[in-house]
């Protein structure tokens, strides 16, 4: 009677061991982890902006955290690391969706920002991260919110 090879899961998906963002990033593939790691380097280089890895429950289980004392939100910005599907998502309140040029903004972005599910007065945009190009357009939404916290402090 032989036993079973143990299964292991993805180190985003264990709850009780906690994962280094490395290895987060590594366990998305060589492209989108690339994407990610590009995203959080941007992130990391925000003035204020302070990230953590915290376990969020489902769907985003193990995520990188970025948060800004100034920030009214939750937090200034989410990094998941899904293998399957790694996202972005960024809470905006009214205020900072009403001093963004939403007409100036991609299609891409701009659909996240208005399909945002809302909580309260914060809206909660997300994108999949798929390719360069989409990430580059919501790191400039990102920009934009971290100016519109800096300017008003």
């Amino acid at each position: 009677m032989g036993y079973a090879a143990k299964k292991t899961r993805p180190a985003w998906e264990d709850r009780f061991a906690r994962p280094s963002a490395d290895l987060l990033l590594e366990d998305c593939g060589k492209t989108k982890g690339k994407l990610l790691e590009t995203a959080v380097e941007r992130l990391r280089g925000m003035e204020r902006v302070e990230e953590q890895l915290s376990w969020q429950g489902l769907p985003w289980r193990w995520t990188l955290t970025f948060t800004a004392p100034s920030d009214p939100t939750r937090a200034f910005a989410y990094v998941v690391p899904d293998p399957e599907k790694p996202k972005i998502a960024l809470p905006l309140t009214t205020e900072m969706i009403a001093a963004m040029p939403l007409r100036r903004l991609t299609k891409y972005v701009r659909d996240g920002v208005e399909g945002a599910r809302w909580v309260g007065s914060v809206a909660w945009a997300t994108w999949e991260i798929e390719s360069k190009g989409q990430l580059d357009e919501i790191l400039d939404l990102v920009r934009r919110k971290h100016q519109f916290l800096t300017s008003a402090n």
